[in-house]
Order: structure tokens, then C-alpha cells, then sequence
């Protein structure tokens, strides 16, 4: 039996606006949740079987006749809204589908779609399978597929409304599960019994709480009608302070939402990793930017504290040009809609940035006076001189310091830095520097060279014991395990840039450590050791391979030893979702015995940058790391009285 139902399409269409429309299942589903709220759906629900491995979305909506899912659904960019049917007939919902491409993105995330739907008590059922939509388009010229009929698998529980089951997933369902929630709590602003629609994830009601960010704001700009600003102000309930606005009104039409900075840049990351330091952009209850802060040029150390959510329907009127692109994640940046949007956006942010560098002051100011030291310092100040320190304290209250002690030694040594300035009768330089600006630090410290002096002088002092130690282990030729923990410790003596490392790992077992992929590894893979391993801040995985003094080995056994860990964790990090990159260092005493000879160190350094990988001698290391730090001592050999008050004032503060 011929099957009822035909899609028409490219293979080029397929790829772009299919296969490669978006690039995490959060969106996806989106994508299907828009769809039943255009349907006039009620509820929604979605489950994820991780022993079947596959993604259902049930919805009760108006469903589909054959005609419809012929004429509609496999009707790659069928217009809706140019059929008449911009708003729905039962709640009357201005509907968020406009290119008809939604469909496909489901092929982002799975390889077969199986669509179940009902209306009027006609039932349609069929399969569409990603590798044999392929195969049929590319071997006809009419560019038509035939999906598989399945009525005779018609689920007898479904009577209203649209099922449709994701099997062959491309990702593994336990790296979506935990977040699914939270991100489709954050792309809807029309959830709840308030809209007529709720949706369900694994029977649980997905609500505005679940966007796990409300709790995070410290200050709050609200720009809505006062009922609606009040229900967001309650929602924070950690702010210490809330401005309510009317929404705005530009000339092509209004503009609500909310701006919120939080108590810490670190609290806009969640656990599992995803950034929340952004302001999204809704249009019709669906998110349509997932950053407007990308558009604006807010480089100070405030931008980091951003977020929020900014809804302007106008963006998607029926009777204008469609502004979103494909992906339905931004807009066309040239819109004039849309630039008048990021012009009034930006002017808010900027009112925003001035308005909380006044509030961070004053907490700033009581943080500070809580030393009584400083307090009593601080009162004999007058006019003028007593505002720029006001606005010191605020600068240092932007810094991302918890730690009560060393906030604590920060006023303190502000305090210095304020009555150097005030010596030289150059405050203004210290009024004028920006938090993060390193240029005018620079400059600044060129005018305080002995508060510079004293401050480097004991991170060199320091450093240069850490060196020396090494220079011990590798002359009493220590053991693996003992080099191995000096340099865990000291990452920065393999590269000044590793210092602020993270996820640093010593000697664990690549089995143990990834256990979400033990099964796709070998015996051997699993067996092995990765000496040390950490992220680094630029998104790059560094593996370090240890050898003491006299260990001998050669360039071959270094890549066979060096090649399993960086597979295995390649192999990790792709089971996570995550393209990121790995690189391997082999810390040497002796040179590899193939150097020695005729280019043999050229054709090892070749080989070994095939795995992204390179050798650094123990020698080497101590040269340069010592050098670096030494010339600064050979330079600097008188020790100032200001030195004196700042050791004074650390051993007070309780450093070491």
C-alpha cells in the first residue's frame, strides 16, 4: 500500500534547516512546544526514556487530518500566518510558528520521527526516518520522501491532540535530562494555568521558579504594568533593591521585561555549567535572542554582573517583514525594529551601570567601615577627598573576592594606596582608574612604584622558594609522584597562563575518572594514568605526563603513552556535548633517545604535534621560570619604608 503522505525538499534544505539548525535538544523541543501552543494545546508533555532512548512530546491540541499534515506539516516552509491563521481559533493566541521550518530541526536531535495525530476522529501515523529521506531525495528528481505509514500502530490512549516519538537520538539523554527543565522554563514566558498552558516534563509542571535565576539578583529594574512588576519583585526575593518602570514605548511598539545585576559574577553560571549572564529576548512568549548584551559594547567589569528578560512583540507583527533568521535564536541586525530596540536597550543598561556603581559604593562603604581602623580613618577625611574614597570602597566591593579576610587586606591596602596618592597630590588618578581597566593600573602603579615594589616583591619571594624546591627534586633525581605533587601545586611554573586552572585533576584513573564512557574504552585505556589534568580557562584540556630526572624514553613510547589519555578523554568530553579542545605536555629530564639522531628532534617535535602534543625539559622549566622572577630582584635591592608599613600591615591582617 502506497503511502498517504509526501514532504518535498532538498537535500540542501534538509541539511541547513534540519540536520544542522541547532546544536542542543533544549531548543528543539522548543521548537515542538511552540507548535502545540499554536495548536491551542493546554497541556504539553514530554518524556524522556533513557531505556528506550527517546524523546516523546504529547500535546492536546487541534491535532491533524492527513489533508493538514500533508498541506502543513510536511510542507517545508508552509506560512501559516498567510493562510489566515495568525491568531487561534480557541484562546485566540497570537501564534509564535512563522517560516514553517520547525519541523525539521527535529532531525538536529534523532534520527526517526514518528508523528501520531487526531482531529475530527481521523487519525494520521507515520514514520520519517533521516537516512532514508536522503536516499529518496537524492535518487529522484522531484525531491520527494514518503514517510512510513503507521496507522496501524495508532496509540488507542491518544483522542485528542498530537504525539510525536524521537528515537535514534544523536545525544545521550542522561547530559540532557537534568538541564531540560530550567532551559525550557527560560525560553517561555507564557507557562501556567495564567496562559492555558502548561507543560509537563516527566509529569512534573515546568513553571517560572524553574528558571533558577530570580534568586540571584541583588539589584532589579522592572519595566511593566506595577501588578506584573510586583509578581517579578516578589519572585526575587534577595534583592536589596527594585526600581519599577512603565514599559517603554518606542515608535514601533512597547517594550516590558526586566534588568537585574546579581550579588556575584560566579552566581551566573550554573552547576552544570550553562552561562546565565545574559539578557534574552522574547517575542510572542518565546525566546528569540538568547543575548542582547552581544549587540551593546559594555566592556567594565558591571557587564558581568548582568541579566534579565526583555519582551517586545512588535519584533513579530503579522503584516511586517519576518525579522528572526532561521534558527529562531536572533534577529536581522539591520531591522530598523530591531536597532531602535538596541538603542533604547543600551541607554537603559548604561542608566543601569551608573545607578549600581552608586549602590555598589555605599555597600562598598559599609564593608569598609566595618574595620574600625578604617572607620576612624575614614572620618577624618572631608569634602571631596572623603567621596573619592567612597567611590575606592565601591570599586574593591565589584571585585570578586568571598573570602572575608582577603576583602578585608584589600581595604587595607587600599587605604595605603588613598594616602600615597593624596601624598603625591594625585587622587584623581586613582578616582579615575576603572576596575578591570588594566592599562590605567598600570599607569596608576607607575606613580606608586613602592606599593608596586612591595606587592611584587612578595609574590616573587615566594615563587622563587617554589623554584628552588623544584631545582632540589630534580637534582636528588624525586620520584614521579613527587614532582608530579610540587607541580599540581604550582601549575604556573609550566606556563604563566596556567595559573588560574580549573578542574585540575592529579594521577587519577582514566576508567574511574570517566566512567559515563568505561564501556567504549580498552582494558589498556582504562588502566591508565593521567598525571595530571585541568582545564584551563580558555576552554582548552592540558594533560601532563611526568617522567623524574634519569628517566630515559623515547619519542614513540611518549606518543603510544600520551595518545590513550588524550583519546580517552576526546572520548569524554564527546559523550558530554562538548567540542573542546586537548593538549598534552611531557615534562622530561633526559632528552628522548631517538634527538640524538640526524633531525630526529625536528621529526619528533612533527610527530608529537600531530596529537597536539610537546615536550618541555625539567632544565628549561627551572631556566626560565627562575629568570623571569630573578631579574626583578637583581633590579630591585633597596627595601622602602612603605615596604615596612605593608609587612607591618599583613602580619596585622594575619598573613603569612
Amino acid at each position: 500500500m502506497a503511502s498517504p503522505y509526501a514532504m518535498t525538499l532538498s537535500l540542501n534544505v534538509l541539511n541547513h534547516l534540519g540536520i544542522n539548525l541547532y546544536s542542543n535538544v533544549p531548543a528543539v523541543i522548543s521548537e515542538v512546544v511552540a507548535n502545540a501552543y499554536d495548536a491551542d494545546a493546554e497541556k504539553v508533555e514530554i518524556t524522556l526514556d533513557s531505556h528506550s532512548k527517546s524523546i516523546t512530546i504529547r500535546d492536546d491540541g487541534c491535532g491533524m487530518t492527513t489533508e493538514d499534515v500533508n498541506s502543513r506539516f510536511l510542507h517545508v516552509g508552509y506560512r501559516r500566518r498567510e493562510s489566515d491563521q495568525a491568531i487561534t481559533p480557541r484562546f485566540g493566541r497570537k501564534v509564535m510558528g512563522r517560516k514553517g521550518i520547525g519541523k525539521l530541526s527535529l532531525f538536529s536531535i534523532a534520527r526517526v520521527v514518528e508523528v501520531y495525530t487526531i482531529k475530527d476522529g481521523q487519525r494520521s501515523a507515520f514514520r520519517m526516518q533521516l537516512d532514508e529521506i536522503q536516499r529518496q531525495i537524492s535518487n529522484t528528481n522531484s525531491g520527494q520522501y514518503h514517510p512510513e505509514s503507521l496507522i496501524d500502530q495508532f496509540p488507542g490512549d491518544l483522542h485528542r491532540g498530537t504525539k510525536i516519538v524521537l528515537t535514534d537520538l544523536k545525544k545521550e539523554l542522561q547530559n540532557v535530562a537534568s538541564g531540560l527543565t530550567k532551559r525550557i522554563a527560560r525560553r517561555f514566558s507564557i507557562l501556567g494555568s495564567e496562559y492555558n498552558f502548561r507543560v509537563l516534563i516527566g509529569g512534573r509542571e515546568v513553571t517560572a521558579v524553574d528558571r533558577d535565576y530570580f534568586h540571584k539578583a541583588q539589584f532589579l529594574w522592572v519595566y511593566d504594568e506595577f501588578s506584573e512588576a510586583e509578581k517579578i519583585g516578589e519572585q526575587c526575593k534577595r534583592a536589596e533593591n527594585k526600581k519599577f518602570s512603565e514599559p517603554a514605548t518606542l515608535p514601533e511598539g512597547e517594550v516590558r521585561g526586566w534588568i537585574a545585576t546579581s550579588f556575584s559574577p560566579k552566581d551566573l553560571k550554573d552547576d552544570d555549567g550553562e552561562q546565565i549572564n545574559r539578557v534574552t529576548l522574547m517575542v510572542r512568549g518565546k525566546l528569540a535572542h538568547e543575548n542582547l548584551l552581544e549587540e551593546i559594547k559594555e566592556s567594565s567589569i558591571f557587564g558581568s554582573y548582568l541579566f534579565g528578560e526583555i519582551h517586545a512583540d512588535f519584533l513579530d507583527s503579522d503584516d511586517a517583514e519576518d525579522i528572526a533568521t532561521s534558527s529562531r535564536q536572533r534577529i536581522v541586525e539591520d531591522d530598523p525594529r530591531y536597532q531602535s530596540l538596541i538603542q533604547w536597550f543600551t541607554t537603559q543598561v548604561r542608566a543601569i551601570g551608573s545607578a549600581w556603581t552608586d549602590l555598589r559604593n555605599q555597600k562598598g562603604t559599609s564593608a569598609a567601615l566595618e574595620n574600625l581602623h578604617i572607620k576612624a580613618w575614614f572620618n577624618t577625611l572631608r569634602g571631596d577627598t572623603k567621596k573619592k574614597a567612597v567611590r575606592l570602597f565601591g570599586k574593591i566591593n565589584q571585585l570578586t573576592v568571598d573570602n572575608p579576610q582577603q576583602r578585608a587586606q584589600l581595604f587595607a591596602h587600599s587605604v595605603l594606596a588613598f594616602e600615597v596618592m593624596r601624598y603625591r597630590e594625585n587622587l584623581d588618578a586613582l578616582d579615575q582608574l576603572e576596575t578591570s581597566d588594566l592599562q590605567s593600573i598600570s599607569i596608576l602603579f607607575g606613580n606608586i612604584e613602592d606599593l608596586e615594589a612591595v606587592l611584587y616583591h612578595r609574590i616573587v619571594t615566594q615563587r622563587l622558594k617554589v623554584i628552588e624546591k623544584l631545582q632540589q627534586h630534580v637534582d636528588n633525581d624525586s620520584l614521579e609522584k613527587v614532582l608530579q605533587e610540587h607541580l599540581f601545586s604550582n601549575l604556573w611554573l609550566l606556563d604563566p597562563s596556567w595559573e588560574r586552572a580549573t578542574d585540575h585533576t592529579m594521577e587519577e584513573r582514566v576508567g574511574r575518572a570517566f566512567s559515563e564512557i568505561s564501556a567504549d574504552l580498552t582494558p589498556e585505556e582504562r588502566a591508565s594514568r593521567i598525571d595530571i589534568r585541568y582545564k584551563r580557562m580558555a576552554g582548552a584540556h592540558v594533560i601532563v605526563e611526568l617522567k623524574r630526572h634519569s628517566a630515559s624514553t623515547s619519542t614513540l613510547r611518549l606518543y603510544e603513552q600520551v595518545d590513550k589519555y588524550r583519546e580517552a578523554l576526546s572520548a569524554f568530553l564527546r559523550n558530554s556535548g562538548k567540542d573542546e579542545r586537548v593538549e598534552c605536555v611531557c615534562v622530561l629530564g633526559k632528552d628522548p633517545s631517538d634527538w640524538s639522531k640526524v633531525g630526529g628532534r625536528e621529526k619528533s617535535a612533527e610527530t608529537l604535534k600531530a596529537i597536539n602534543t610537546r615536550i618541555v625539559k625539567y632544565d628549561e622549566l627551572l631556566t626560565n621560570a627562575y629568570d623571569s622572577y630573578r631579574e626583578y630582584l637583581d633590579q630591585e635591592e633597596k627595601t622602602s619604608d612603605l615596604r615596612k608599613i605593608l609587612e607591618s600591615l599583613a602580619e596585622d591582617a594575619g598573613e603569612n
